[in-house]
C-alpha cells in the first residue's frame, strides 16, 4: 500500500476481514461484534503492536451482530479500514501514520505510529458464552436463547497476511 500524502483528508482505503466456513453438519451463529474480532499487527521489528480501542460509548450487542451460518456455507465479515496521518494538536508538525479499523458499532481499533516496511496482520476471533446471559437487556430473550444454544465458541487465529507500506 502506498502511504498517503501527509495532508488533512487524504487517506488510503484498506479492505480487511475474516472469512468463516462452517465445516460441520450443524447450524452455528458467528459474531461480528467488535469484541469478537481482535486485530493483531506485527511491524518489521517483530514486536506485536498494542492497539487502542476507541469508543464513544458502551456499545451493546445487537441481534444483527450474530450471523447464522448453515453447514458448508461461508460468511465474510469485512472491515473498511483506512490509512491516514493523524496530527498532534499541540505540535502541528508532529504527525503519525495510523491504520484505523472501524466497526459498525462506532468502535475503532487503531494502530500507530506506522512507518514504511512490511507488517504482518491477522484477526483473533474469540467467542464464549460466559456473560452473554446478560444480553437479554438488548436482545429479545427467546432469540438470545436460540443464539446461545447454537453459538460457535472458541478462539481462532487467522493466518498472517503481509501489508507492505511504501512511500509514493
Amino acid at each position: 500500500m502506498t502511504i498517503p500524502e501527509a495532508k488533512c483528508g487524504v487517506y488510503t482505503p484498506v479492505q480487511l476481514g475474516i472469512r468463516i466456513t462452517n465445516n460441520t453438519q450443524s447450524f452455528f451463529y458467528f459474531s461480528s461484534y467488535v469484541y469478537s474480532m481482535f486485530p493483531e499487527m506485527i511491524p518489521p521489528d517483530s514486536q506485536v503492536m498494542v492497539t487502542g480501542l476507541h469508543s464513544e460509548r458502551l456499545n451493546k450487542p445487537l441481534e444483527s451482530d450474530y450471523v447464522l451460518v448453515v453447514p458448508g456455507e461461508t460468511v465474510t465479515f469485512s472491515r473498511d479500514a483506512f490509512l491516514f496521518w493523524i496530527q498532534n494538536w499541540k505540535k502541528k508538525r508532529d504527525r503519525q501514520l495510523t491504520l484505523n479499523i472501524p466497526f459498525p458499532s462506532e468502535d475503532i481499533y487503531a494502530f500507530r505510529p506506522l512507518y514504511p516496511g512490511t507488517y504482518q496482520f491477522r484477526f483473533k476471533y474469540c467467542e464464549y458464552r460466559e456473560g452473554m446471559e446478560e444480553y437479554y437487556h438488548w436482545i429479545e430473550p427467546t432469540i438470545l436463547q436460540t443464539i446461545l444454544q447454537n453459538l460457535w465458541t472458541g478462539e481462532v487465529l487467522t493466518p498472517f497476511v503481509e501489508i507492505r507500506l511504501v512511500e509514493s
